[in-house]
């Protein structure tokens, strides 16, 4: 019997037999000998995830001055049940991603199919002819209690294997560049040690062939700007030794632009690698402290989000307050903190902790039971309760779920037995959460509603006028605004047919 990996709209690719294997082996040694012969290097993207298939795409679009690609792309994904399918997918020259820039499909289709300088492949040979390996390697945080992420964790020993097969393969002159974002300290102590011990199996001088390893961390945003967030962004760098400072600098200016956003040298990976967790932690702890003075503003009649926005006219010091919302999501302000935070003691054994970080997590994790409670004040038992939650992704107009705030709330009524009903215009099928069905059709889901919960700010949704909303849905339900993109306009017009109203950080509603 075939097995087969399952893409999210449902077709089924089967995984590649042994003699296939063979077959895809003699086309890869064909397109090595005809890049080759061009004078284009190698680059081989380890990951075809939410970085590394888009990645691969802008090193594969990269141009000479005379327009001639500079280099040829393997995008490596390993055969395994859950995500072989992106291989063929790929190769029809299809995004794996679903996203709102346009820019997407139209940068998989001029490399895969017009340039032919981007393919991915199942096969390690891929490793084996790169110049160059770019990893984007998916490494999460574990966080074995809810609202603890002090527990927080990185297990590594995937990454580990990662690394240890490209030990075994690439080329003592290959540089390794590493994009996913790892804890600190794990170029130097993690990725090093594992390359020279598998160097030094196949008989390589690691004194003679140093590992060549850099670190320049991806700044992604989803949207409509994600292509140009990888290619026309300002990007951090640093290596394990001088050599690879200055083959990733060479790598980095041949496929961004960097004439306009200038590269950022640190001096060791140690220090970029605590760039990007720090980042992060800024914007996480930042968001944190926004969700404590939304409850206060809810209390005594203020908006919240008019108080930000005067405060943000005070440009260079106060302009980047961001907002409370139903809660923080997305691959990295929810990891990241708790990635430095374990490296402190388990990869350089510092005996403290980073706690203003965690603390921030633990609020933000926590943040779409604030949601809940302003339900409760209207129906403080949800048995029952029907609930219609509009928007399942962590950011609006995407179809990315991952830690999305839904599930912790759909999660938290389900387990009051409130009946509970999703929808999302970009989410077909949501892997985090199998057991619910993300429906398409909206008027389905609000029928009935004793609740409507705007979740995500969706521009579909932004557009829903008052009085369609309450037809489609037959009742007069509780507006829950957790995203600040109901006016003062709609929600008076909404008031006037008799819902009531709550928001996050919304307290003046109720003198409308």
């Amino acid at each position: 019997m075939k097995k087969v990996s399952i893409a999210p709209n449902g077709t089924e690719y089967n995984i590649p037999t042994e003699e296939e294997s063979k077959q895809e082996l003699k086309i890869l040694k064909k397109i090595t000998k005809e890049q080759n012969e061009k004078g284009r290097k190698i680059v081989a993207v380890q990951g075809m995830g939410f970085v590394g298939c888009v990645m691969a795409t802008v090193v594969a679009d990269a141009e000479a001055e005379n327009g001639e690609p500079l280099y040829f792309v393997h995008g490596q994904q390993r055969a395994s049940l859950r995500s072989y399918w992106k291989v063929p997918v790929i190769n029809t020259g299809n995004p794996p991603v679903s996203s709102s820039d346009k820019e997407v499909p139209e940068i998989f289709q001029r490399t895969v199919v017009e340039k032919k300088t981007f393919r991915a492949t199942w096969l390690n040979y891929a490793y084996e002819v790169a110049d160059i390996v770019v990893v984007d390697i998916q490494l999460d945080a574990t966080k074995p209690a809810f609202g603890d992420a002090g527990q927080g964790y990185c297990d590594l020993s995937a990454f580990r294997d990662g690394m240890k097969t490209l030990g075994k393969h690439i080329k003592p002159e290959c540089m390794i560049l590493v994009e996913t974002t790892v804890p600190p300290g794990t170029c130097e102590k993690v990725v090093k040690p594992i390359i020279e011990e598998e160097f030094q199996k196949r008989g390589i001088d690691t004194k003679q062939n140093p590992p060549l390893i850099a670190h320049s961390y991806e700044r992604v945003m989803p949207g409509a700007n994600y292509v140009s967030s990888i290619r026309d962004f300002w990007r951090v760098y640093s290596g394990v030794n001088e050599k690879s400072k200055k083959l990733a600098r060479e790598f980095l200016e041949n496929i961004l632009d960097t004439k306009n956003y200038p590269l950022t040298e640190l001096g060791s990976t140690n220090a970029s690698e605590l760039s990007k967790v720090m980042e992060n932690s800024y914007r996480a702890t930042n968001i944190a402290l926004t969700l404590e003075w939304a409850k206060f503003a809810e209390k005594i009649g203020v908006d919240l989000h008019k108080v930000r926005a005067a405060i943000r006219k005070r440009e260079g010091t106060h302009d980047n307050l961001l907002r409370p919302s139903l809660g923080v999501g997305g691959y990295c302000l929810t990891k990241d903190p708790v990635l430095a935070n374990w490296a402190m003691n388990a990869i350089f054994e510092i005996d403290d902790k980073l706690g203003m970080a965690i603390n921030a997590v633990n609020i933000n994790d926590t943040m779409p039971l604030h949601t809940i409670e302003l339900i409760q004040e209207e129906y403080p038992e949800l048995r029952d309760v029907k609930i219609a939650v509009l928007g399942v992704s962590y950011l609006e107009d995407l179809g990315d779920t991952r830690h999305s705030p839904s599930a912790t709330l759909i999660k938290n009524l389900n387990e009051s037995w409130a009946i509970v009903q999703a929808h999302d215009p970009y989410v077909e099928f949501w892997p985090e959460m199998e057991n619910v069905q993300v429906m398409q059709d909206l008027e389905k889901v609000v029928k009935d509603a004793d609740v409507v919960i705007f979740a995500v700010g969706h521009s579909e949704y932004k557009n829903i006028r008052p009085a369609e909303l309450l037809q489609k849905a037959g009742t007069k339900p509780l507006i829950i605004d957790c995203s600040n993109f109901l006016t003062d306009e709609k929600i008076s017009k909404y008031l006037k047919l008799g819902c009531k109203i709550k928001g996050v950080g919304k307290g003046h509603i109720e003198n409308l």
